[in-house]
């Protein structure tokens, strides 16, 4: 799992077009929660992905980094714990 954390413009659309940038690397979605509205016009969201075995991290980024008013604030790999 990889956690990307964005910054984008708070508009109809704006998330869709992220959501489309992951997906073309290859990258599902898994969880997407809202961190803070930074303004009236951006909000910062957490997307929670696994990547498919041959998408680098950094074509996720440069993919996202495409869309116009978009920031990749951070991003990680993360392990999952597993329910007992």
């Amino acid at each position: 799992m990889f956690l990307l954390r964005i910054q984008m413009p708070d508009r109809s659309g704006a998330l869709g077009q992220v959501a489309t940038a992951i997906g073309s690397v290859g990258a599902d979605i898994h969880l997407i929660e809202v961190v803070d509205k930074a303004s009236s016009q951006t909000v910062i969201d957490d997307f929670l992905l696994q990547l498919s075995s041959d998408t680098l991290p950094e074509d996720l980024v440069s993919a996202c980094l495409q869309l116009e008013g978009v920031q990749v604030l951070c991003g990680s790999p993360q392990q999952m714990a597993h329910a007992v």
